[in-house]
């Protein structure tokens, strides 16, 4: 009986795995960098540290008899989450897990995914990358999912401002997707005088003009009683390795929640050539009698082969908010590990 048994769970595993796969990749980071600012006590940080990250993402896809396609992804970097153990076996929270269908040009996503601005509108991060992502938590990037309270990245989105679920519907036709999104604030339940989802809408269109590669992206979300959010970008592609974006941000914020509406416009440059890649950005943050920000990143990379790269980043930012007025910069030095 028992071999009949074993026999028996052997072959519904066989099937399993001949009707969808399983793959597993990962990244890893080591080298110095230095953060250059502690915004918690408001003071500058000049001491170089040691700089080791890791991170695991399975992912795992199928196909449907009638065609339609299914998947999902675990992030672990993003479920060990020490503050807040086994959330990712909570229905009810977001753990770094995220699950697709999809037919035709038509995909449901729902979880660890993008709101609909953050997914069509592109950002100005063109080329290279750093290991402690020194070209995009400067305080003149805009980052389209948000404020990042893990970095310290400015940006001017909702996403995660609720419990971190998303559900995002994507119809792609001749270039053009179009996308909607909601994210739940309080797991459903209405607050008073705020709302209760973040709606998202965005559409974008990438295609060739003449001989330069085109994306436009336009996104707007909105939380009832809170905020309105639009963004427009554009990047471009040009011969020789060579791209080009700008992007332009207006927030029109409640007055509850802070005093002025902000604006915000960037602009970046990027080239690639064979194992060489470098990204340069600069943009500002216009919030009026609240304040401003401003700043640039660079990112340089060099492809080793094999999966692994030498990395080079930098970052500078200046503002004046309260009543502080001050400036700081970023860097970091060293390799990534693809596998």
């Amino acid at each position: 009986m028992k071999k009949i048994l074993f026999a028996t769970t052997a072959l519904v595993a066989t099937a399993g795995i001949a009707s969808a796969e399983v793959t597993l990749s990962g990244q890893a980071e080591m080298g110095i960098f230095n953060s250059g600012y502690d915004l918690a006590n408001r003071e500058e940080n000049d001491d170089t540290q040691f700089f080791t990250d890791l991170d695991v993402t399975f992912t795992m896809t199928g196909e449907a008899d009638n065609g339609l396609t299914f998947g999902a992804t675990i992030d672990l970097d993003e479920a060990a989450d020490y503050n807040n153990p086994g959330r990712f076996e909570r229905p009810g929270d977001q753990g770094g897990e995220n699950m697709f269908v999809s037919y035709g040009g038509a995909t449901l996503t729902m979880g660890d995914t993008d709101g609909a601005l953050d997914a069509r509108v592109p950002e100005m991060a063109l080329a290279g990358g750093s290991l402690a992502d020194d070209e995009t938590i400067h305080l003149g990037f805009n980052h389209s999912d948000g404020f990042d309270f893990d970095t310290g990245g400015v940006g001017l989105s909702l996403d995660g401002f609720g419990d971190g679920q998303i559900a995002r519907f994507d119809y792609a036709y001749q270039g053009f997707t179009f996308s909607l999104s909601g994210e739940q604030v309080a797991n459903g339940a209405d607050v008073d005088d705020f709302g209760n989802t973040i709606w998202g809408l965005g559409v974008s269109w990438s295609g060739a003009v003449s001989t330069v590669d085109l994306t436009v992206g336009l996104g707007y979300q909105t939380l009832e009683d809170a905020a309105d959010i639009t963004t427009v970008a554009a990047t471009a592609g040009f011969g020789g390795g060579f791209s080009a974006g700008l992007t332009y941000t207006k927030a029109n914020v409640e007055e509850e929640f802070f005093a002025d509406d902000i604006e915000h416009w960037g602009i970046g440059f990027g080239y690639e050539m064979n194992a060489v890649a470098v990204g340069l950005n600069y943009g500002e943050y216009d919030a009026g009698d609240s304040g401003e920000t401003s700043g640039f990143g660079l990112a340089a990379s060099y492809d080793l082969g094999g999966g692994l790269e030498a990395r080079l980043g930098y970052g500078y930012s200046d503002f004046d908010i309260g009543g502080i007025d001050d400036d700081y910069d970023t860097w970091s030095l060293g390799l990534r590990m693809n596998f």
